[in-house]
């Protein structure tokens, strides 16, 4: 009987298939290393251009210097004291620049086509090199800055980033650069430190559900970081509605304006400004099944009218695979709901997040699928659409929902404040109010 002999890291990493698997997943640090463990190892992975293809800069800790004054003196990537003629933007960006450098002169960073520096140090002056390098220096086509605290200052870091969105889409030469992570919008932050998370999320949706959506764009989950969403939205306005239908086919990015009808001069009056879609519905209205505006559906609708997935792939630098969602078991690609607040505010419920669309209820009728308890004691509710409930605030238990929160009157609302079937009291009326003080009987 002869033994099999064990096949080495070489044997195993010259099958494209497992290379392409393996080493995108490998820390920059530990291909770095591998490169000086033999001749063999080395000529390997120097001959494959796909070995630095996909960097990930985020557990590099020189990447990142600390949010000290800049008068403190010399710091670990600089031996000497500080220029006093040293800029902040080249303060800070001087730990990256030197690791740029560092690939240059190695002949990796022409290789880089997937490039994540998420919460690092990255200014406008670094986004404007990879963005904009006509060099060959370069050759990023998918970049993600999400969570980058240089973004998180208002007004004027947001102005410079948009302007250089700008320029990058309408010079004569595309650029290089065709899928940009810069919000990290729809993140369940709540949800995912729950490792329950996709349980809470399949009991969002209505009905049973065998089939759930893998990206959170697709569930009534969470949303951006409201700093960094706020200091977009304070200029956005007519300049960022410019600037995405100017990136159309040219750039994609994780986010994308609201359709709703509030910003489309043919449904309302005074349409208000453009706003980013950052609240995701998960599926379409509560009564009608979906939306004035449409869902985006991947191949079916404009490319425009869907975001960025995140994390950005490892495996492919495909900007095709970034936005495209997985497929339903039956084959086909889920719907995508999405607004901005102001298109959703009092139109949606707060415990199941059922919405009603214009199209089903104006401002006054909303009252009829979505309503507060306050709604129902002042009687503002119809009859009709009480289902025939008796409800009563006095003598609840003290729970998240109160009296001034939107629940829908299908489920929720009888749910949290029902009181009795009106048939059980011939004849009642069908609201029952704090003042008549009928004790409850469960």
């Amino acid at each position: 009987m002869t033994s099999q002999a064990t096949p080495c890291l070489i044997s195993v990493l010259s099958n494209s298939l497992i290379f392409n698997l393996i080493i995108p997943r490998v820390p920059i640090q530990s291909l770095l290393a591998l490169l000086s463990t033999s001749h063999s190892l080395r000529s390997l992975l120097k001959s494959s251009p796909d070995t630095f293809r996909y960097l990930d800069f985020t557990d590099l800790p020189i990447a990142n210097v600390d949010r000290t004054p800049l008068d403190t003196g010399g710091i670990s990537w600089r031996a000497e004291r500080m220029d006093e003629a040293l800029t902040e933007e080249e303060f800070f960006s001087g730990p990256l620049r030197g690791i740029f450098y560092s690939l240059t002169q190695q002949k990796i960073l022409q290789n880089v086509s997937t490039l994540i520096l998420d919460g690092m140090a990255v200014t406008t002056d670094i986004l404007e090199e990879i963005t904009l390098d006509t060099s060959g220096g370069f050759n990023v086509r998918i970049l993600s800055v999400r969570g980058c605290f240089r973004f998180n200052y208002p007004q004027v870091e947001t102005k410079k980033i948009l302007q250089l969105i700008r320029l990058a889409v309408t010079r004569p030469k595309p650029p290089r650069l065709k899928a940009l992570y810069i919000l990290g919008c729809t993140t369940p932050i709540t949800y995912l430190k729950n490792p329950n998370w996709r349980a809470e999320a399949l009991r969002l949706f209505p009905g049973p559900v065998a089939y759930l959506p893998e990206d959170p764009w697709y569930l009534p989950l969470g949303c951006a970081p409201r700093q960094i969403i706020d200091s977009l939205e304070d200029i956005l306005g007519i300049d960022a509605d410019n600037i995405i239908k100017a990136a159309e086919g040219v750039m994609k990015f994780d986010f994308m304006l609201c359709r709703g009808p509030n910003h489309d001069p043919n449904f309302t009056e005074d349409p208000i400004v453009s706003q980013l879609a950052t609240l995701p519905l998960g599926f379409g209205c509560m009564s009608c099944g979906s939306s004035p505006e449409g869902p985006g559906i991947y191949g079916k609708t404009p490319s425009g009218w869907l975001p960025l997935l995140a994390p950005p792939p490892i495996t492919t630098s495909s900007v095709e695979a970034a936005w495209r969602p997985l497929k339903r078991p039956d084959g086909t690609y889920p719907e995508l709901y999405a607004r901005c607040y102001y298109c959703i505010q009092h139109r949606r419920c707060i415990r199941c997040r059922d919405w009603i669309c214009e199209n089903c209820a104006d401002d006054t009728e909303i009252v009829k699928f979505i309503a507060t308890f306050v709604d129902v004691e002042a009687g503002t509710v119809p009859a009709e659409y009480l289902q025939g409930v008796m409800y009563n605030w006095e003598g609840r238990p003290v729970g998240r929902h109160g009296e001034h929160d939107l629940l829908c009157l299908r489920n929720c609302m009888k749910e949290v404040f029902g009181y009795r079937r009106e048939s059980e009291f011939g004849g009642f009326p069908t609201t029952l109010l704090r003042a008549q003080h009928i004790p409850e009987v469960l």
